[in-house]
């Protein structure tokens, strides 16, 4: 399809719905991870035993969601549908996403609990994903920046506004508020669909196809070393933060609080998410201004580290909540700067979005591989230093902190003749 026949939505338009459709799919699957999903354990298998199923189910769903990262995108690149494929998706997704919710919402058993949430994930990834392929397709590369920070601040600012939310109907009814977010989402799904308009993609001739070996998949680290150090960082930094997600299963062990508590807890430490995001501002505005990544990234990962052995060894809830939103400080500023790290080292142009993807992985894998260990870490911290167990816990969380930050010495810093050997010249957003 030429160019010339392709239709664009107006950019004002275009940015509404890209933020409405990223917010509000990305924010039901955060205050899942919150605790919402962990509440419906703990009414499947009680209280006693929630720690455990909790681990397995979000396990089993985190290798689900590493496999439909790595196929949802040709899936949605696939689908040929007058309407257009992302519009289709969208509603597609949003329909899809509030049946599984109810799914969700309703199980009565863990194997019920996992396939709902399996299908939570694939269909409002869905949507984000279509609400993110939307804008290189119609707008113009000169806007890029402006539309990629402005989509980007939508879904923490969704989740925020979400966990406000959630503590001011604290006292509702866990099905409530499933509900409500149900509700919200698919207004928000159906909305952004409607806003904007699609193209349809009949296909493209089989001399154009490309296949992409096994071989080929992964760059070599002898040609393109940066890149796995800037890989390893990234994973060792994710499994830090994906222990953030077993925190309210931590508010019961060591301070025994209640549902209503802990809802309310989540919506005083919900402007956390908007430090995030003002820390990612300041930190790539800095690292331009000095022309310097490496130290904010090292400094970001070093804080979230200190934070972590805060949680470790914390006898009062104060010391949680403020920990709490310095470590948001600390990621959002790692992540920012991270990301334009990844962008300058990245091995080619013309394979940029799988060796991002690749990247990407690294968030599903390492919250995976955090929940399938934490119930025999926690179990191996009540026997080495007794209590709740959680202290060795969020001791090997600091540990990843530390070695993320490591990793990333060997990586050349910018303007360096190792880079200047190695330049991929365009920049991707990851």
């Amino acid at each position: 399809m030429e160019n010339s026949m392709l239709k664009k939505t107006p950019f004002v338009r275009l940015v509404i719905a890209a933020m409405l459709g990223v917010g509000t799919s990305i924010a039901p699957l955060v205050l899942l991870s919150f605790g919402l999903s962990t509440f419906i354990v703990i009414r499947i298998v009680g209280q006693e035993h929630a720690t455990a199923a909790f681990a397995t189910a979000t396990g089993i769903s985190g290798i689900a969601v590493v496999i439909f990262g790595l196929f949802s995108g040709v899936i949605a690149d696939k689908t040929r549908l007058k309407m257009g494929r992302r519009r289709f998706w969208m509603i597609a997704g949003s329909i899809g996403g509030a049946l599984s919710m109810l799914a969700l919402t309703y199980a009565s058993s863990i194997p019920v609990f996992i396939i709902a949430i399996c299908l939570v994930n694939f269909f409002y990834g869905m949507v984000s994903l279509s609400c993110y392929a939307i804008v290189p397709e119609q707008v113009e590369p000169e806007k890029f920046g402006r539309v990629s920070g402005l989509i980007g601040a939508a879904a923490p600012a969704f989740v925020m506004t979400g966990q406000m939310v959630m503590g001011a109907f604290a006292k509702s009814t866990l099905e409530e508020k499933m509900i409500t977010i149900i509700i919200v989402q698919l207004i928000g799904g159906i909305v952004a669909a409607l806003l904007i308009k699609d193209n349809y993609f009949a296909g493209v001739a089989k001399g154009e196809k490309k296949s992409i070996g096994i071989r080929g998949f992964y760059p070599s680290f002898k040609k393109h070393p940066s890149y796995t150090w800037a890989l390893l960082t990234k994973l060792f930094i994710n499994f830090s933060n994906a222990g953030m997600g077993m925190l309210t299963l931590f508010y019961i062990a060591r301070f025994h609080l209640s549902e209503t508590k802990i809802f309310q807890l989540m919506a005083l430490t919900a402007p956390a998410i908007m430090l995030m995001v003002v820390a990612g501002i300041l930190g790539g505005f800095l690292s331009d201004k000095v022309k310097k990544q490496k130290p904010f990234v090292m400094g970001a990962a070093l804080v979230t580290g200190i934070c972590l052995i805060a949680f470790a060894f914390s006898s009062n809830i104060t010391w949680v909540i403020v920990g709490n939103f310095i470590f948001n400080f600390g990621f959002g500023m790692y992540g920012a700067v991270d990301n334009a790290l990844v962008n300058r080292i990245l091995p080619s142009k013309e394979n940029a979005a799988k060796d991002i993807s690749i990247m990407n992985t690294t968030t599903s894998l390492s919250s995976t591989l955090v929940n399938f260990a934490a119930p025999a870490l926690i179990a191996l911290g009540t026997s080495l230093f007794g209590g709740d167990g959680y202290t060795l816990f969020f001791l090997v969380l600091a540990v990843f902190s530390i070695l993320s930050a490591v990793v990333v010495l060997p990586i050349p810093e910018m303007g360096s003749k190792l880079e200047a050997n190695n330049d991929t010249t365009n920049e991707i957003v990851v």
